[in-house]
C-alpha cells in the first residue's frame, strides 16, 4: 500500500515524470518541470511515470532519520528545488509481470487513461501474439486499447492485415497509420485531446518515428533494423510528452514481451471470447494440433487455441511478492 498522503494534503500537487536514481522531476500545473528529491517515508516506495505527487518547496522531512533537512538550491546541473513528500491514490496503475521474485512487477505508468500498442506491418512483421498481451495489460489496469499500425504506406491497400481480424471481431479501435506521408496522424491527435496515453511496441515498430510526427518538438531519436532483422532501441526511459495540441503522451522504451505473469486468468475470457467456458477453464486439455479438436471447436481462428494456451500458463506462474505495490 501506498503511504497516507492525508497530513500533506495541503500542500500543492504536480506529475511525477521520471524518477533518477537520487531525484525526480515533475510537472506543475502550468507544465513547466521542477526537480526534487523525496521524502525519507518515500525512499522504498516504488514510483513510477504518471505518480500524482504532493510537494513542498522547501524540504519537510530528512533524507536519513535524525539529520536535518538539506535546504536544496538551484544550480546549473539542475539541482533539486523541492521536496516530494507524498504519493496520491492511483486511479490506475499498469503493469507487466516481473522477470523473476526479486522484481514481481514491472511498473509502467500511474493515472494513464488509454494503451496504444503500435504495430508495424513490415520490418519486423507484425506480431498478435504480443498485442493479445498488451490488451491483457490494459484489461488489468482498466485503460481502454488501441492498436496503431505503422508503416501503412510500406504495404499494398489489399492487403487487409487479416492478422488482425479477431480483434476487429471484438470491436478493438484499430488505426493505420503512416508517419512519412501522415496518413492518420491528425486522427490519432483528436483522440489524445486531455488524455494520458502510454504508447508501447516492440523495436523498429516505428514508434519514435510516429511520436515525433505527434510531437515535433520532441525531436526523438529513430531507429531502423539491426542486421539480424529486429528493432533498434531508441528510447532508452519512458518519456512524458505534454503535446501543445493538448493531452500527453508516455513514449516508452521498445519492448521485447510483455509478461503476464501472475494476472488473473479470469482476463483470458474477455481477449478470447470465441471459446466457449470449458476451454477457458483448462486450455491445456484441448490438443492445439489436432485437427479434429479444432474442427470440433468451430473456431474461425485456430491458431488462436495456441495463443490461449501460451498466455494461461504464464499466468499460473506467480510468486508470494506479487500483492506488493512498493
Amino acid at each position: 500500500r501506498l503511504p497516507d498522503p492525508g497530513p500533506w494534503m495541503h500542500l500543492p500537487e504536480a506529475i511525477l515524470i521520471q524518477r533518477h536514481s537520487q531525484w525526480v522531476d515533475l510537472e506543475l500545473e502550468d507544465r513547466t518541470v521542477l526537480r526534487a528529491t523525496l521524502g525519507g517515508k518515500l525512499k522504498g516506495v516504488r514510483l513510477v511515470c504518471g505518480d500524482r505527487v504532493r510537494y513542498a518547496a522547501v524540504p519537510v522531512e530528512p533524507e536519513v532519520p535524525g539529520t536535518p533537512a538539506r535546504v536544496p538550491v538551484r544550480g546549473d546541473g539542475g539541482s533539486p528545488e523541492a521536496q516530494v513528500v507524498a504519493v496520491m491514490p492511483r486511479k490506475t496503475l499498469l503493469r507487466r509481470g516481473g522477470i523473476d521474485d526479486r522484481e514481481p512487477w514491472q511498473l509502467i505508468c500511474a493515472n494513464a487513461d488509454e494503451l496504444w500498442i503500435c504495430a508495424a506491418v513490415v520490418d519486423p512483421p507484425l506480431r498478435p501474439g504480443l498485442l493479445e498481451r498488451a490488451q491483457v495489460l490494459a484489461m488489468d489496469a482498466g485503460l481502454a486499447f488501441r492498436v496503431i499500425v505503422t508503416k501503412r504506406d510500406r504495404a499494398s491497400k489489399k492487403d487487409t492485415l487479416p492478422e488482425l481480424d479477431p480483434l476487429r471481431g471484438q470491436g478493438v479501435a484499430i488505426h493505420e497509420t503512416s508517419a512519412l506521408n501522415g496518413e492518420g496522424v491528425d486522427g490519432l491527435r483528436g483522440l489524445l485531446q486531455g488524455k494520458v496515453v502510454v504508447l508501447l511496441g516492440h523495436s523498429g515498430v516505428g514508434k519514435s518515428t510516429l511520436v515525433n510526427a505527434l510531437h515535433p518538438v520532441a525531436a526523438l531519436k529513430t531507429g531502423g533494423l539491426t542486421k539480424f532483422g529486429t528493432g533498434k532501441q531508441t528510447t532508452t526511459a519512458s518519456r512524458w510528452l505534454a503535446l501543445e495540441s493538448g493531452g500527453t503522451l508516455v513514449d516508452t522504451p521498445g519492448i521485447r514481451t510483455l509478461s503476464v505473469r501472475g494476472l488473473d486468468r479470469s482476463l483470458l475470457g474477455r481477449v478470447f471470447p470465441e471459446f466457449p467456458p470449458e476451454v477457458l477453464e483448462d486450455p491445456m486439455a484441448f490438443d492445439a494440433e489436432d485437427e479434429e479438436t479444432l474442427d470440433g471447436l468451430g473456431l474461425d481462428y485456430p491458431e488462436r487455441l495456441q495463443s490461449l494456451q501460451r498466455l494461461w500458463q504464464e499466468m499460473e506462474d506467480r510468486n508470494p511478492n506479487q500483492n506488493v505495490w512498493r
